[in-house]
């Protein structure tokens, strides 16, 4: 079996902030991404419950994007920018495919 090399970005935001993470990853040429909505967890803000009831903009997401290492150091750039001003985390890892396709931008 054939294994390439990719990156992966995960990226945890405020529901409410993922437009902006959205537009990050296309502008970056990352070329498609999973978003877990309702995403609980603990941190420096204590317990994040993941449930939201009456809102879509309320609650934590989590994105998960494979892409070239170019699109991904492109979107966490952008992302770095974004968390001066907003709350969220980013973590970035060295993975390994195996439909390499799939995760190649157009750009």
């Amino acid at each position: 079996m054939m294994r390439h090399r990719m990156r992966k970005i995960e990226v945890v935001v405020r529901a409410e902030d993922h437009d902006l993470v959205e537009s990050a990853l296309r502008a970056a040429a990352v070329p498609g991404w999973t978003m877990i909505r309702d995403v609980a967890g603990m941190g420096h803000g204590g317990f994040h419950q993941g449930r939201t009831i009456f809102s879509d903009q309320s609650g934590l997401v989590m994105f998960v994007g494979v892409a070239e290492e170019f699109a991904v150091e492109r979107a966490a750039d952008a992302l770095a920018t974004m968390f001066r001003e907003r709350a969220g985390v980013l973590f970035l890892s060295d993975v390994e495919v195996i439909r390499s396709t799939y995760f190649q931008s157009a750009a």
